[in-house]
């Protein structure tokens, strides 16, 4: 009677290791997602305040209204987006940025030609940009590749627009 007790206490450690050598794989797979979903939404809050805290830079510097254009305008704002991250995203990581400018508000709207011979004498015109950033930052385990994603990467696009309301008259008489 004793070997049958000995016997049955061994079948059971047995099932029980079987049984947990099949749910580790799934707990190191949640641990993993887990992780990379975390990785995603620290990129995306980061690139967020980055991307903020350069184009409040812009504001205050007051070098959005003449001086620079175009690429060095692009080159700043990469630049300034990896310093305001606190290098969290590299200068690879940030892939495009784009920035268009307008005249105002009402051109960047489509609206420009019918209202803008009223609109002018009681508003002035201030330029406008379009500022889109495109970020793309590496995954952090190998558990994307195992799902069959087709990169390595994900990317978020940021898009934002850099401008100031004109007065209205009640506001210019005050």
């Amino acid at each position: 009677m004793a070997d049958r007790r000995s016997g049955s206490r061994r079948r059971q450690r047995g099932a029980l290791s079987v049984e947990a050598a099949y749910v580790l794989p799934v707990i190191i797979a949640a641990a993993m997602m887990f992780m990379e979903l975390a990785n995603i939404g620290l990129t995306i809050n980061m690139g967020a305040g980055a991307l903020d805290r350069a184009i409040q830079q812009f504001r205050q510097d007051n070098q959005t209204g003449g001086g620079l254009q175009g690429v060095s305008m692009e080159s700043l704002l990469r630049d300034r987006m990896v310093a305001a991250s606190h290098n969290y995203l590299d200068d690879d990581d940030i892939a495009t940025v784009e920035i268009e400018r307008y005249t105002s508000l009402d051109a960047m709207g489509g609206t420009a030609s019918a209202n803008e011979a009223e609109n002018q004498n009681r508003t002035t015109n201030l330029p406008a940009w379009r500022i889109s950033v495109d970020i793309r930052k590496n995954f952090i385990t190998p558990l994307p590749r195992l799902l069959g994603v087709d990169s390595g990467a994900f990317r978020y696009r940021y898009e934002q627009v850099l401008a100031y309301l004109p007065q209205t008259n009640t506001e210019a008489q005050q």
